[in-house]
């Protein structure tokens, strides 16, 4: 590589990305994200980029794996916030999963999912295990809502999870229909 005159080399730890202004990936050149794709189960191959969901750039970056031009794990969180209500709550089972060796793959629509695989597998490796709807703490639920949850999990062959996040921990319970005939 030939580096210009008068140009800083980045550091070498941390991996460069960029942002746009709203909740969209974060694009980062495929180059330095082979660790991230291909290792760590991060992100979404588009081309010769790699896309990230924001709060996987948040966790990156607390992590001192990821470094962003004019961001801040604030803001970056700050911005996702704005379009989803439980930015706070996704963050905190996202983070939890992933530091008990956990693949999470976020939705990059302010859907409450998160689709989560077994332990030991990547992406593309095997199909997800879970599918996990964050809920809020004072989520009080119609039996509808159940039941459509639970026809969403059966039609993407997956097993019901629900996270709900109390003092910063996430609660974890799992719904399933059984039958007695």
């Amino acid at each position: 590589m030939v580096r210009k005159p008068g140009r800083r080399k980045k550091k070498p730890s941390a991996r460069s990305a960029t942002v746009g202004d709203s909740l969209e990936p974060v694009r980062i050149g495929k180059e330095k994200a082979e660790e991230l794709f291909r290792r760590q189960g991060i992100g979404i191959e588009n081309g010769e980029k790699i896309e990230i969901h924001p709060l996987e750039a948040v966790y990156l970056m607390e992590r001192g794996k990821l470094a962003l031009e004019n961001e801040t794990m604030d803001s970056l969180m700050e911005k996702v916030r704005k379009e989803d209500p439980l930015a706070g709550e996704k963050y905190a089972v996202f983070r939890h999963m992933r530091k008990n060796g956990y693949i999470a793959r976020l939705s990059f629509s302010s859907e409450p999912w998160i689709r989560i695989y077994r332990k030991g597998f990547r992406p593309g490796e095997d199909r997800t295990q879970w599918l996990l709807r964050i809920v809020g703490s004072g989520w009080h639920p119609a039996l509808e809502e159940l039941i459509s949850d639970m026809k969403k999990a059966a039609d993407a062959r997956k097993e019901l999870v629900y996270a709900v996040v109390e003092a910063g921990k996430p609660l974890f319970f799992k719904l399933g229909r059984t039958s007695f005939d």
